[in-house]
């Protein structure tokens, strides 16, 4: 199952610039019962921007979603922590993208 969603992206933990779109970040929604991360596929892309840049702010842009319930966790309001060789940043959900 996949979710689109406008989003807020924030990146400052990078090491150095993302080329987009890129599907190489992950959305850390929690932890499992045995307290290891349980993570979403994102794959993020930013209208007009060939690069995610570590300390860029806040950039507006879209995201496919991707987990087998991810619907359950991409709503409205939903922040979660983006994971590339550890935490770099936040996505924030800001508006989910209605399929069709």
């Amino acid at each position: 199952m996949t979710v689109r969603a406008r989003v807020g992206v924030r990146v400052p933990g990078l090491r150095q610039p993302m080329p987009l779109p890129t599907r190489s970040l992950m959305a850390r929604i929690g932890t499992d019962e045995n307290g290891r991360p349980l993570l979403l596929g994102v794959e993020v892309d930013v209208a007009g921007a060939v690069s995610l840049a570590p300390g860029d702010g806040e950039v507006m842009g879209e995201a496919e979603f991707w987990y087998e319930d991810a619907q359950r966790y991409v709503v409205p309001g939903a922040e979660f922590r983006l994971w590339y060789g550890g935490e770099v940043g936040s996505i924030r959900v800001l508006e989910v993208i209605p399929a069709g």
